[in-house]
């Protein structure tokens, strides 16, 4: 995950807007409403979601939640979403028509809802160009997005949806320079955070937010096995998005990956299964981490480069979007060819290894 995706993806779900003279985060019909539908969105039951679409478009039509919620569905539903691919062109469009309603409510004074569609948005099309490799179409969203986390710090005691993204920018502006020390003279010119306090922000965002809780949730996995080295609560946090959302696909393949980083290998094994029944995607994911359990649990060498193999030939449609699933793969055939005497080969696959991912965990 690369730093202006890391610094960036802080966001990703709420509500609100004035409609006849009330705002949406004061509606509180619509807002049990959008809970219900974003709830289906996270466990995919996209048809579902589709009748609080329809219900966006009748009571907010020019609202940028409409648009927002819409990019939402295609995000999850055509998950992961390429360049190209179905969904891909949609999900652009209606992301940026949010940013422009965003605009207008700023300029006509609802300055939090406005905030923090625009943000929201603008942070998703970064995330999208960037798990995809455009990283020049990602940097023209910085600067607009830079500014709306620092509106952010002003906002959030009006609106504790505000503590996912205050919190994840605490932690982060301090966490990843220590981690990646090139990065320390760019970091002087950002606004100093905490990480104790970011934590504790993300875990009350986790705990008591209507939107923000699920990301915050996904983000705690990720801070506790990245930079604290605390699996335990990686795994907990991973599990609790598997439980709550159990056909999310992504959810069931990083609770996965987490038993087999805590070496439960035995527990990881029907996640495993489950994910090499699905889609190409999650299939590619499963086939990857059953090379991990056959080299770690059952010491098959010559069975884990199979599928080691099988992975990566699944991961080539792919493309960056495979990256980080690559790498275990990667490295597990450089395990391969030290143990057979393969200097050079060994040596190449952890280059590769290396290119994919930088998470410290996969090696």
């Amino acid at each position: 995950m690369r730093f202006s995706k890391l610094l960036i993806i802080l966001l990703f779900w709420i509500s609100p807007h004035p409609v006849l003279g009330v705002d949406l985060i004061n509606d509180t019909s619509t807002l049990d409403q959008v809970r219900i539908g974003v709830n289906q969105v996270y466990n995919c039951e996209f048809d579902s979601a589709e009748n609080t679409l329809v219900y966006l478009r009748k009571t907010y039509p020019s609202h940028p939640v409409t648009p927002f919620f819409e990019g939402l569905i295609y995000y999850w539903k055509y998950y992961p979403l390429i360049p190209g691919n179905p969904g891909a062109s949609e999900f652009e469009e209606v992301m940026e028509e949010t940013w422009q309603r965003s605009r207008l409510l700023k300029e006509d004074g609802n300055e939090t809802e406005g905030v923090f569609f625009e943000l929201m948005s603008r942070a998703f099309i970064v995330m999208y160009y960037a798990d995809n490799g455009h990283s020049t179409k990602a940097i023209t969203h910085l600067g607009k997005i830079y500014r709306d986390i620092i509106a952010s710090f002003d906002l959030q005691e009006h609106f504790i949806e505000f503590f996912f993204i205050t919190g994840l920018y605490n932690y982060y502006r301090e966490a990843y320079p220590e981690a990646h020390p090139v990065y320390k003279p760019a970091a002087l010119f950002f606004r100093k955070g905490d990480k104790t306090k970011g934590i504790e922000m993300l875990r009350f965002a986790a705990e008591e937010t209507n939107f923000m809780r699920v990301e915050a949730a996904l983000f705690l996995s990720l801070i506790y096995i990245n930079f604290e080295n605390k699996i335990d609560s990686a795994v907990w946090y991973a599990s609790q998005l598997h439980q709550h959302y159990p056909d999310n696909g992504y959810f069931l393949s990083k609770y996965a990956e987490m038993l087999l980083v805590d070496q439960q290998y035995e527990a990881a094994l029907d996640p495993i299964l489950h994910l090499m029944s699905m889609d190409s995607y999650n299939k590619m994911k499963g086939t990857i981490f059953m090379g991990i359990y056959e080299e770690k649990k059952l010491k098959n060498a010559e069975k884990s480069r199979i599928y080691y193999e099988e992975g990566l030939r699944l991961a080539e449609v792919f493309d960056e979007r495979a990256n980080y699933v690559k790498a275990y793969a990667f490295i597990g055939l450089s395990r391969y060819f030290l143990v057979k005497g393969d200097d050079k080969q060994a040596r190449a696959y952890k280059k590769k290894a290396k290119n994919a991912a930088g998470y410290a965990y996969i090696f």
